[in-house]
């Protein structure tokens, strides 16, 4: 392994600094503002706490908490992307530039499997990938609880987490399987990029739809709407408990929607077809879930792939 460790390092140092170093800065930021944001906090609670003028270093942490508030959405966005940079620069090129070199022909014949060594090759970047990607998403989401509105809920999703390791794991393993059937970098990444939004689009299409199959109407004034994903609105009848949908409302009660309208029907309580947010772990770790089998069905497919690819093609 220690070889394979070393190879690895001397074939993609530049990559490896790059696409491994970079998540950890900016686990390390997450972290920062994460540490800066909740000493600001205490510090603001300390100077609005006398009943008096603000001094002079008091309004310096209001302006440094100024200043902080504008990272945290760069870092979540960042985060969101890091995976798949990653995944795809590393995964795609490590075999189909081999390949492309011819060098990998001569490595087959010197090894005892082609299995073992694809495995020597992947196996320590796997490794990296998930230490720095587990340590962004859990930074990450240090900083989501430490600024506000404080919750974890479905607008951060992938922001944060196992879930951004696991994207950046299964984006690896379709690049390795795509790098090793085109034999060709750029065309590898190319074409990585493709397959990973296709999977990216049909996840996404198969939890909006989850999301929406397990909404429940609920009384808008009953809860914190802060992490929820909300789908639609209405309004329900006090008296019977209809459901009446807001374009009725609007043609029933005008008045009440117009300018010097409530914005509320008499008699009518509005309520909103919600996913809550205790259901945001479940969402998370179906992805997760998803992710994992389509890791492991990638990565097995290659190792099949490697056994039967003939030397000479690429």
């Amino acid at each position: 392994m220690l070889s394979s460790v070393r190879l690895a390092w001397r074939m993609q140092r530049w990559e490896l600094a790059f696409l491994i170093g970079g998540p950890l800065l900016l686990a390390a930021a997450a972290g920062f503002v994460a540490w800066q944001t909740t000493v600001t906090l205490a510090g603001l609670d300390a100077c609005y706490a006398d009943n008096v003028a603000l001094s002079a270093s008091c309004r310096s942490l209001i302006q440094w908490g100024n200043a902080l508030t504008a990272l945290p959405p760069i870092l979540e966005g960042a985060t969101v992307v890091a995976p798949f940079v990653v995944g795809i620069l590393l995964g795609a090129p490590l075999v189909s530039r081999e390949i492309e070199k011819r060098t990998a022909p001569l490595a087959w014949s010197l090894s005892l499997s082609r299995a073992r060594w694809l495995a020597g090759r992947t196996l320590p970047l796997l490794i990296a990938i998930a230490i720095a990607l587990l340590l962004l998403g859990q930074a990450s989401e240090a900083m989501i609880r430490a600024t506000a509105p404080g919750q974890i809920g479905f607008p951060y999703f992938a922001m944060h987490g196992p879930l951004v390791a696991a994207r950046a794991i299964s984006v690896f393993e379709i690049g390795v399987l795509v790098g090793l059937l085109m034999g060709r970098v750029l065309p590898a990444i190319l074409v990585t990029g493709l397959v990973v939004a296709a999977l990216l689009v049909g996840l996404y299409v198969m939890r909006d739809q989850l999301m929406r199959a397990e909404a429940t109407w609920v009384e808008a004034s009953t809860r914190d709407l802060s992490g929820v994903m909300i789908y639609d609105s209405a309004f329900t009848d006090d008296t019977s408990g209809e459901l009446i949908t807001s374009e009725e409302a609007f043609s029933r009660f005008p008045e009440a929607f117009g300018i010097q309208g409530s914005g509320m029907p008499p008699g009518m309580t509005q309520v909103y077809l919600m996913t809550p947010p205790e259901r945001y772990p479940v969402f998370v770790a179906r992805e997760i879930g998803a992710l994992a089998l389509v890791s492991v069905l990638v990565g097995g497919l290659a190792f099949w792939v490697i056994a039967w690819r003939r030397p000479d093609i690429g």
